[in-house]
């Protein structure tokens, strides 16, 4: 019991990280090494500005996770989800489920976003993963926390396919 209090009384006194974490288990500012014990399985590609780890998940969407370092600080993140659908509405719907997921945590997005390349389905809601996939349109959804910025983008073309990347940039210089 002295020991549980203490450790309170330090964690409540001392002038060290905040608790809550900007991205799943990880803060802004963390050296590379922390990152990577963190992570636990091993990155599949390592430079000096930029882990990669596959086999990663976004609540319920399987993704690639991108971690971006400045001067060996954690800056930001993305995760490009890789679930390939055969039908191009699926993607749509996919986005528009972790709109609201995102929306349950950080509120209603101040910035939605439609950029219509060419308007062909534009009176066709029904077939705005079409759109998405011609590449006729672009979609994305932006919030903001106190020390972040979440970034929802989903585009596509024939040739490539749909993709879906959700980003999270820190707000200020990564420091400790």
């Amino acid at each position: 019991m002295v020991l549980y209090l203490l450790g309170f009384l330090l964690n409540l006194f001392s002038p060290g990280q905040p608790t809550e974490a900007d991205l799943r288990s990880l803060r802004w500012g963390m050296h590379s090494q922390e990152v990577r014990t963190l992570e636990r399985l091993a990155p599949i590609r390592v430079t000096d500005t930029t882990q990669i780890y596959r086999q990663r998940w976004f609540y319920n969407y399987p993704a690639t996770l991108h971690l971006d370092f400045i001067d060996d600080r954690l800056a930001g993140a993305r995760y490009i989800l890789t679930e390939k659908h055969i039908r191009a509405i699926d993607h749509w719907k996919d986005y528009h489920d972790i709109v609201k997921i995102l929306s349950d945590r950080y509120g209603t997005p101040p910035g939605d976003y439609w950029t219509w390349n060419v308007p062909l389905y534009k009176d066709r809601p029904e077939r705005f993963g079409d759109a998405v996939l011609l590449g006729h349109l672009r979609r994305s959804s932006v919030w903001e926390t106190g020390r972040s910025i979440i970034t929802l983008e989903m585009s596509g073309t024939p040739r490539d396919g749909i993709y879906t990347v959700l980003s999270y940039t820190s707000k200020g210089r990564p420091t400790e």
